[in-house]
């Protein structure tokens, strides 16, 4: 490797301290201390995506759960759900953005965060002489933000597959509860996060790791601001819930429709000014160069498609800002539909069981209680639906 190779990224960690088979996972070169590409990129990636579905597993059995009843969140195994789910978004997107912000600190594009011309300007800046390489701290944030994205396109591939099941259920006459909240956003979910992995992956793969950096970072400040709004929702803190709701709006429209379009300008625009025209190529093998026409064009497009994913997400949040604005509570639109049918579907389970016990321990098993509870099959059945919505009611 040329010593401007090794020159242009001052941040090199020292390996010395690191186990050989991290450096070897990591196709670390010793002499330089900084990280190639391989076929290893992959184990990497699915280690830690394998890593987040073995800790978010346990924390949603073991941790979030006695939180939750600590902090006196609404009971029901849906407020479970739903408690747990943006307790691990607040744990990992602030741990992300933690990271981010930590590395990209000194580094010559690190002023691109705040809109910074200048720093936009390194993205490009000796492509792809001084980007082909990494220091292994910052390819592990990389392969970090990787995995978590692989583990919540998994996550959604089970959702999916659940929601089916217990549509199928209903379908036929059955009853299922439902394990997950029914989301209207589902598709533009699974959308999202296979145009961020795409982007992820191939900005790392093409060298474009530094505009991949900045961009990242900016949208995990909204990201960290959501799930906390929505947790003091949960735990009855309502007039907290809407100031954070309110902050994290402005961070919103901030981080992902102004220095986010900023961004994009400067991926229209700033190539063909800062990139030799002989690097301007599809050359993997020589100059390791991968910016044709074609990546350009590509590039810009997945762009594209999460600005229009933003935009329909803040359509979303301007209708709660607007019931907010009119008296009303900054709520979640994307579940509400399901909640009450979760919920009736939870109080049926209670009640059949109750029903169960009070059946085995009456002497009279034709006797007809005064819950005004139906007897189905030999047994004290569900709850009459105009029953259970009076029990939500009260």
């Amino acid at each position: 490797m040329s010593t401007v190779e090794f020159e242009a990224d001052p941040y090199t960690t020292r390996m010395g301290h690191l186990p050989k088979s991290l450096i070897q996972l990591l196709n670390c070169d010793p002499q330089t201390g900084l990280c190639n590409k391989g076929w290893n990129d992959v184990t990497l990636a699915l280690i830690f995506a394998s890593a987040f579905l073995l800790v978010r597993t346990y924390l949603y059995t073991t941790i979030f759960p006695p939180l939750a009843k600590r902090w006196k969140v609404l009971p029901g195994r849906i407020h479970l759900m739903k408690f747990s789910e943006q307790a691990w978004l607040l744990f990992c997107h602030t741990l992300a953005l933690t990271v981010g912000v930590g590395l990209l600190i000194g580094r010559p594009y690190g002023s691109a965060f705040w809109g910074n011309s200048e720093g936009m300007h390194h993205f490009w800046i000796d492509y792809p002489v001084a980007h082909k390489r990494l220091d292994p701290a910052f390819k592990l944030y990389y392969f970090g933000v990787l995995g978590y994205w692989l583990h919540h396109c998994a996550g959604l591939v089970i959702e999916g597959y659940q929601r089916l099941s217990v549509e199928r259920a209903r379908s036929q006459g059955r009853k299922q509860q439902a394990k997950v909240p029914k989301r209207s956003d589902y598709g533009a979910l699974a959308v999202h996060h296979v145009v961020t992995v795409s982007l992820v992956a191939l900005s790392y793969y093409m060298h474009f790791t530094r505009i991949g950096h900045v961009t990242m970072v900016l949208l995990d400040v909204a990201d960290i601001l959501l799930p906390l709004a929505k947790i003091l929702k949960y735990t009855g803190k309502q007039t907290i819930c809407d100031v954070a709701f309110a902050i994290f709006t402005l961070s919103w429209i901030a981080t992902r429709h102004y220095f986010l379009l900023l961004l994009c300008y400067s991926i229209y625009k700033d190539p063909f000014t800062y990139i030799p025209e002989k690097y301007r190529s599809w050359d993997p093998n020589g100059t390791e160069s991968f910016y044709s026409m074609n990546v350009y064009y590509v590039f810009n497009t997945l762009f594209a498609a999460l600005q229009i994913l933003l935009i329909y997400w803040l359509a979303m949040v301007i209708k709660v800002v607007v019931k907010v604005v009119q008296g009303g509570k900054a709520e979640d639109v994307r579940s509400d539909d399901e909640d009450e049918e979760s919920e009736l579907t939870e109080v049926d389970d209670a009640m059949t069981e109750k029903s169960i016990k009070r059946k085995a321990g009456n002497s009279s098993p034709n006797q007809r209680p005064a819950s005004g509870v139906e007897l189905r099959n030999g047994d004290w059945g569900t709850v009459k639906e105009s029953s259970v919505r009076s029990r939500r009611r009260h």
